[in-house]
């Protein structure tokens, strides 16, 4: 066999030199043969080999295949198919992956046992094109397309006996594998290409319909866990008000069964009228809407809905989707967004005076009973945190507490403001009506603050909630059930305000099961000390501070001062100290002035037996006192007229004659 010079100084045998090159350059349908020996030439692939020593075995080969099982298990069908058309004569059909590594053969015995021994074309083997030289699979892997390569197209000599057509198989446009036919180079066919190309799109047709069929798989899994994770219940209709879909909240919150409700009338599913068939109706949709409807048992069920009408592309209403909650999960929303909780404990309750301990003691026993509670004690003593302490030790803890403040509450508004009202009752009222604290507080505590400044015809209307636990909201028909433990608190003498004819005596019977009376700060001065250092520590969190101690001298004078606003004014103390003290200690000189004449004049007033030395005037007594109060209410003349117990105009006469403003 002769030797010709070659590509890059190779000295390549007769066939595979230059007149080689010549010979796959003069074939013009089959312009990747030159390639592919060009590539050989230039990589210095030694002709005189190419059988495949590259070979993947044991456990590599067990992962190699489970890595393309899905690919196997696809192709296979197709490679049956195939072999079936050239079975007995002389074929393999081949499958390998995208690296060219032999996944799957199957074939007559014969050929496969020579396929075997001449090339080691068996599972495992890396038909690489650096190992192999040119090939069908190494080329269409290369190229991209479907080729046939036959005899001397083969750079080895090896192969040349020969005759392969492969063809890719891609998924999501990329290559994952080849399918090739192998066979003696006598028994070649130009329509053999064409049998593996059809195969190969056969396969790519199987895969892309499994991907699809997975991914919508994988859509209405996380759709349908989408629709799971909703709090609210939701079902859809199609046109003719059949069930389609409900989730299971929606069937709960219905008490029916989902599987058997899919595919019935919405109106044989439900025992009350269903709104949804409105939408469908009138074609109109609407958004958190209230609805209230009563089923066969007669028992009420109370919804916020929302429906919206699907149409097709004409326009045409094909369905309905509907969503709906409790309104008593609404209410639970509404409560958290406003923080309707109670935020203090027994133990936020500070000072261990035998008064103080006695009142804890009724409120303790309050908190483990179900009855109406009143508490009373003078502005500024804590009877709003006794409420939230009695709260959170209930069995109700869980549950709303909801503050209303009599006095603060307009009187043409308190009965919108505790009751609610229906969308359009009275002007300025809202389109959908708004629930009142009783339906918010419903399975809570309502805590009614500043009671005795209730108008009279709405102490008959609380009156009449509280024997028949029902209301009815302003401008509605609906009679709502309500579950409601009732706190309240005043600063009032309320006997006496009954006396006065300004209290119904009947409500008053009726609040005043459980008495707890709050003693003002004056008679428990030994709790003074302590409840400075606490509100000390508190505002020193508030305000970033670091003040950590009262001076001897400054808490005598918090001590000798007579605290006519109770611990709201001494809180208010301590915080005016914190922030104009210069140091890590609060002294005499941060206390306010008038503070520090009250302590002295009291000082003064008392001899070291503890008789008065000193007669003070009516007058300069009555004078200091509202000094204080409007100290205290920071200038609010309504809070000062409240807490010294006169009317507003009084005050005002008052202020006028003492020359105060």
């Amino acid at each position: 066999m002769g030797i010709n010079k070659a590509v890059n100084g190779h000295e390549m045998p007769d066939g595979v030199g230059v007149s080689g090159i010549r010979k796959a350059e003069e074939n013009r349908d089959k312009p990747y043969v030159m390639r592919g020996w060009k590539r050989c030439i230039q990589a210095g692939i030694n002709p005189y080999e190419g059988k495949c020593f590259e070979l993947i075995k044991g456990d590599e080969l067990d992962a190699l295949l489970q890595e393309n099982n899905e690919l196997i298990n696809f192709a296979e069908p197709f490679m049956q198919d195939l072999y079936s058309f050239v079975k007995g004569s002389g074929f393999v059909v081949v499958l390998a992956d995208k690296k060219a590594r032999v996944l799957e053969v199957i074939g007559d015995g014969e050929i496969l046992k020579n396929s075997a021994d001449q090339l080691n074309f068996v599972r495992g083997a890396c038909w690489d094109e650096q190992y192999v030289g040119n090939t069908a699979i190494n080329s269409a892997l290369i190229e991209d397309k479907p080729v046939q390569i036959c005899g001397s197209e083969h750079f080895c000599f090896v192969h040349r006996d020969w005759a392969c057509s492969a063809a890719p198989i891609h998924a999501r446009g990329e290559i994952i594998g080849i399918l090739n036919v192998s066979g003696y180079q006598n028994m070649v066919h130009p329509h053999t290409l064409g049998m593996v190309v059809a195969a190969a799109r056969a396969i790519e047709t199987k895969i892309e319909a499994h991907i699809a069929s997975n991914e919508l798989k994988i859509q209405n899994k996380y759709q349908n866990a989408i629709v799971e994770s909703m709090s609210d219940g939701l079902l859809t209709i199609d046109n003719r008000g059949y069930i389609t879909y409900i989730n299971d909240i929606g069937a709960d919150i219905l008490n029916i069964d989902r599987k058997e409700s899919v595919g019935r009338h919405i109106s044989d599913v439900v025992d009350f009228k269903p709104v949804v068939l409105n939408v469908l109706e009138t074609g109109k949709g609407y958004i958190d809407k209230e609805f209230i409807v009563t089923n066969k048992y007669g028992i009420k069920m109370h919804f916020i809905k929302t429906a919206v009408p699907i149409r097709d592309e004409n326009g045409n209403i094909t369905g309905v989707v509907d969503t709906f909650r409790k309104i008593k999960r609404v209410q639970k929303m509404v409560n958290d967004m406003v923080g309707a909780h109670a935020n203090f404990t027994f133990e936020s309750i500070i000072g261990s005076s035998g008064k103080i301990k006695e009142s804890i003691r009724l409120a303790q026993i309050a908190a483990k009973s179900s009855s109406n509670v009143l508490i009373q004690g003078e502005s500024g003593t804590g009877k709003e945190l006794f409420a939230h302490a009695i709260h959170n030790a209930s069995s109700r803890k869980d549950q709303p507490f909801i503050t209303v403040n009599c006095a603060a509450v307009p009187r043409e508004l308190i009965e919108s403001e505790l009751f609610g009202y229906e969308g359009g009752a009275f002007t300025g009222a809202l389109k959908n009506g708004r629930p009142g604290k009783f339906e918010l507080a419903n399975g809570g505590t309502i805590f009614l603050d500043e009671i005795g400044d209730m108008p009279l015809d709405m102490q008959s209307k609380l009156l009449r909630v509280l024997q028949e636990k029902r209301i009815t909201r302003i401008g509605g028909t609906n009679i709502f059930d309500v579950d409601v433990r009732i706190i309240a608190a005043t600063n009032k003498n309320l006997m006496e305000e009954c006396n006065q004819e300004n209290f119904r005596r009947d409500l008053y019977y009726r609040l005043n099961v459980l008495n707890i009376s709050i003693p003002p700060l004056r008679d428990r001065k030994g709790d003074i000390e302590e409840l400075s250092y606490y509100l000390m520590s508190k505002i020193n969190n508030k305000l970033d501070k670091n003040v950590i101690e009262i001076s001897e001298q400054a808490m005598k004078y918090l001590t000798n001062h007579n605290w006519p606003g109770n611990v709201r004014e001494l809180e208010n103390t301590i915080e005016r100290a914190i922030n104009v003290c210069r140091t890590r200690q609060i002294c005499v000189k941060d206390l306010p002035l008038s503070l520090l004449k009250d302590s002295e004049s009291m000082g003064n007033r008392m001899n070291s037996q503890g008789s008065h030395d000193v007669i003070e005037s009516i007058e300069e007594m009555e004078k200091r006192a509202i000094k204080n109060a409007l100290q205290v209410m920071n200038g609010n003349i309504s809070q000062a007229a409240n807490a010294l117990k006169i009317s507003r105009n009084t005050l005002y006469n008052k202020i006028n004659k003492y020359e105060l403003v």
